[in-house]
């Protein structure tokens, strides 16, 4: 009975321990909308999908990274091969409000500022959590849309995990236009 409850507990201890996952996730896509997540998540599948017909002998994290690499090398010639969206993804993408959300500016007296939308505040909600968000987050907040150049040198600079949910979505968001 004992060795029972103890595999019963240990069970129980596991699974929980594995729903909890991650919290920030749900606080970004809270903030973020149900339909603006769901056109991201378009993007990132459309980008991994490009990524493993460009790199077919990458992981999934070392094809992000090359994908950055190449993207500001002076070498590249083929743009084409970074073109990622499918017809279906970037209609949902201007359709969602997310395309406007990110790249559209306001006009304030002549000067052209960044409109602070939904998804810089969603990205604002969890940006203490990560020091590659925070970073990021700051620089955007300040600068705007950035030089690809600027963009990739301080994403790889940061030390990025292309496993985390964020930091995936932070490269795809960048080079989504």
């Amino acid at each position: 009975m004992q060795k029972f409850l103890l595999i019963l507990i240990l069970i129980l201890a596991f699974s929980c321990s594995q729903k909890q996952g991650d919290n920030r996730i749900p606080e970004f896509e809270k903030v973020l909308g149900e339909r603006e997540t769901k056109s991201l998540n378009l993007l990132v599948s459309d980008f991994e999908k490009n990524l493993s017909k460009i790199y077919l002998d990458l992981t999934a994290e070392k094809a992000y990274r090359q994908y950055l690499t190449d993207m500001i090398s002076s070498s590249t010639t083929d743009w084409n091969k970074f073109q990622f969206q499918s017809d279906k993804t970037n209609t949902e993408f201007k359709e969602s409000g997310l395309w406007n959300d990110i790249y559209t500016k306001d006009s304030v007296y002549g000067l052209q500022v960044n409109r602070v939308g939904k998804y810089m505040r969603a990205l604002h909600k969890i940006k203490d959590s990560d020091s590659l968000i925070k970073k990021y987050w700051t620089k955007r907040e300040t600068a705007g849309i950035m030089q690809n150049e600027l963009v990739v040198n301080g994403i790889l600079r940061s030390n990025p995990d292309f496993k985390d949910y964020f930091h995936k979505r932070i490269v795809v968001i960048e080079f989504s236009f």
